[in-house]
């Protein structure tokens, strides 16, 4: 099965570094949803990400995806390759429709060189209370 990557909302010391990753300091403030989508925003463009769509204000919201539009999409300008970013908070990780998008979104793929299929990258964003549940 594919392991999307999370991010939860500040250093998450303990948690397994390559499944879960920290905003670190990107994400000091409160940690609302639009805050938290704010903070997958800095952090793709930290990882020279284009953000094409997104959830947030001064962007245009991204489209559905079978059934569910993720929070934010990011394009990688070198190799084309769309990324998906999905915000939850702790009360809604445990919702049918929130494990219905976790399937959708992680199943994608993009043809790349040779009609060679390419996982689409995952991130979920999460408040830091919520990274026990994650694991």
């Amino acid at each position: 099965m594919y392991n999307p990557k999370v991010l939860v909302g500040n250093d998450s010391a303990g948690i397994c570094e390559d499944c879960v990753s920290p905003l670190g300091d990107l994400m000091k403030q409160r940690q609302s949803h639009d805050s938290l989508i704010k903070g997958l925003i800095d952090y793709f463009q930290t990882k020279d990400l284009e953000v094409s769509l997104a959830n947030y204000e001064g962007y245009t919201k991204p489209f559905v995806i079978k059934r569910h539009s993720p929070d934010v999409m990011a394009v990688n300008r070198t190799n084309g390759l769309v990324h998906i970013g999905m915000v939850k908070l702790c009360s809604s990780l445990n919702e049918q429709a929130t494990k219905e998008a976790f399937e959708d979104f992680s199943k994608r793929l993009m043809k790349g060189s040779d009609a060679e299929k390419i996982r689409v990258p995952l991130y979920i964003a999460v408040p830091n209370e919520c990274q026990s549940k994650i694991k």
